[in-house]
């Protein structure tokens, strides 16, 4: 169990009130500790070595536990509770809890302001030595808490501090104090101060660069643009910041100017860019040799300002991610390669995201636009790097994005260290081996479930418009209101999808026996490629059968099943309907609520007793089962 496993176990939220007393701690340690002890399970914890005359009660006695867990188990639980609930309690605790090599964690919030004059004298000041982090939420709390306590330099282990919800008049006067400490890497500021008129950003900027040991920045304001002037470089101090988030309005000659200042950076998240009213300044002098990675949440800026910034920057980066809203030239896939290939030479993640918004009353003909990405992206250059182009189609909205390839369909690492059961020898991983070659050429269309798709005669006439630009490979349908008539409808319109996901099977009335009958049902089964379905959800055999029928040159299967009962019923299913329906499928994948070795021995009788696969292989990884089998 990591560290972070067992915070998220601790901090599960209201399901433990704030700890106060010992017995309640007691409760905690078990439960954090379950994985990492297993031999307290269903035993009782005793905290101060009494234990009951009852022999056939078993008990564990918390001495009983190394330092090691229970450091463990302390350093993720908040410094003033762990002073509150074992000081005095006994004279091991009383010792590890005082130990010099012991480092505190304080967070104080609302809740705590009552309190917090009581935290300050008994356990912060007192500790000020061994406190690790430090995070601060509210300002009538942070306002109380200095009031009763100056962080300096007895701070001297101090590495974090998260100050939530303060004003600007506050911070100015805490970071001239945080210049004391000699080991603090990470700083995260949030302000809310409702006189957007007060946030001068650059007269907070230059204090966090003064820091002497800092690694990580992040500096959050209220969603309000504004401006800020900040000068190049106004001393020969730099930053030792190599983590900048900039979570606040700013152009890119604003952030130009911060830039300045860093020169030991290696990532940057910046996520709100707007444009200048004025020229963006090329005169960027200091080099960030060291930068990797760069993130832009939202850019509304130009494209040729925002290129004339990038190729000052980017010599060395390998991530760039970038989200655009609404500004068309940033649609030029040539420009981009060749930024690409002249200015960003290292680059090996390419994270491109565009939406735009169109109106209710909006009948705009998307093939233009659509054409504009997907041809303008469609060279060599992007299909060598594998990276995946992927588009949905929403009611009122059009989402465009180029990102790096995933093994969608078949993870080749869910199957290791797993349940294997083989028939015969075991054979190689051909399939997920020839997908690995072609998976990165698809062209995804993703109808997803919100406020802007309504599965209605209105989006299958945007459909329309965009499928005559694209020709898609890949379609992921994640909406419960989809219809098996919509479902063919649309697929009637998609003559080149290969691979089709469902995340809800529609449920199939009992008129629905009759739709393959019908012209548009005939024309999907007559033209459709479809060699890979992953079907969600899946409630009955007969939506099984469905996609048998529809789908006759499916190779790989993925079925999510909502309880375990019927997983034998569906194998027999599938393999009664293989040699006749689905002579090509090689690979089939269950996906179970709860998959154990006895439901691979199950799948296997049942395979054995059809005799319609000689030699094969079943392997679990989790709540996933795969089968594969040589044809």
């Amino acid at each position: 169990m990591t560290i972070e496993e067992m915070n998220e176990k601790c901090m599960e939220g209201s399901c433990l009130k704030r700890i106060g007393q010992a017995e309640d701690i007691a409760n905690l340690i078990v439960f954090v500790i379950s994985d990492l002890c297993p031999f307290m399970t269903g035993a009782n914890l005793v905290v101060d070595g009494a234990r009951s005359s009852d022999e056939s009660t078993s008990y564990t006695c918390l001495e009983d536990l190394s330092n090691e867990v229970l450091y463990e188990i302390l350093e993720n639980l908040d410094g003033c509770d762990i002073y509150k609930s074992f000081s005095n309690l006994n004279n091991r605790l009383q010792t590890l809890i005082t130990s010099s090599s012991f480092l505190l964690q304080i967070k104080l919030v609302p809740e705590s302001k009552h309190l917090l004059e009581d935290h300050c004298q008994h356990v912060i000041i007192p500790n000020s030595h061994r406190i690790r982090s430090l995070h601060l939420h509210g300002q009538s709390l942070i306002d109380t808490f200095f009031n009763h306590c100056i962080i300096d330099s007895s701070f001297h282990r101090l590495q974090s501090i998260r100050l939530n919800g303060l004003k600007v008049e506050k911070l100015l006067i805490i970071l001239f104090y945080l210049k004391s400490l000699p080991r603090l890497f990470t700083l995260t500021i949030f302000i809310n101060d409702e006189n957007y008129d007060d946030l001068h950003l650059e007269n907070i900027y230059p204090l966090i660069f003064s820091l002497p040991t800092l690694k990580y920045s992040k500096l959050s304001t209220p969603g309000s643009a504004f401006r800020m002037n900040i000068t190049h470089a106004m001393n020969k101090t730099f930053s030792t910041i190599e983590y900048l988030v900039i979570d606040h309005y700013c152009t890119l000659n604003e952030l130009n100017s911060i830039l300045h200042y860093t020169p030991q950076l290696r990532r940057l998240s910046c996520n709100r860019v707007i444009g200048s009213d004025e020229k963006f300044k090329e005169d960027l002098s200091m080099k960030l040799p060291h930068l990797k990675c760069i993130r832009f949440g939202e850019i509304w800026a130009a494209f040729d300002e925002f290129e004339v910034f990038i190729k000052e920057i980017s010599s060395q980066l390998q991530i760039l991610r970038i989200h655009i809203c609404s500004k068309k030239d940033y649609l030029n896939g040539n420009l981009w390669e060749q930024l690409i290939k002249k200015y960003m030479p290292q680059l090996k993640t390419f994270d491109f995201h565009f939406d735009q918004y169109f109106g209710d009353e909006c009948e705009i003909d998307l093939s233009d636009l659509l054409d504009e990405f997907i041809n303008r992206f469609n060279s060599p250059f992007w299909i060598e790097r594998k990276w995946i182009r992927e588009l949905q189609v929403l009611s009122r909205k059009i989402f465009f994005s180029i990102h790096p390839y995933r093994e969608e369909w078949i993870g080749r690492h869910e199957h290791m260290n797993t349940d294997t059961y083989s028939k015969q020898n075991s054979m190689e991983d051909n399939y997920i081996s020839n997908q690995e070659k072609t998976d990165h050429r698809i062209m995804e269309l993703t109808i997803g479930n919100n406020e802007y798709t309504t599965l209605n005669r209105r989006y299958i006439k945007r459909l329309k418009s965009a499928v005559k630009a694209i020709q898609f490979t890949h379609l992921d349908i994640d909406n419960d209101g989809m219809s098996i008539k919509m479902l063919l409808d649309i697929l009637s319109l998609l003559p080149n999808i290969e691979s089709l996901k469902l995340s809800f099977i529609p449920i199939l009335q009992l008129e629905s026996v009759f739709i393959e009958d019908t012209k548009n049902y005939q024309s999907v089964l007559a033209f459709n490629k479809l060699t890979k379905v992953k079907l969600g959800q899946v409630t009955e055999e007969q939506q099984i059968q469905f996609f048998i029928n529809l789908c006759p040159h499916i190779e790989y299967l993925e079925v999510e099943c909502m309880s375990n009962t019927g997983v034998p019923s569906l194998m027999k299913l599938i393999s009664m309907n293989r040699r006749t329906r689905i002579p090509n499928l090689c690979y089939l994948c269950f996906i179970i609520p709860i998959a154990d070795e006895n439901m691979v021995r199950t799948l296997a009788m049942t395979i054995d007793s059809e005799t319609v696969i000689d030699n094969y292989t079943i392997q679990r990884s989790g709540n996933k089962i795969s089968i594969q089998w040589t044809l």
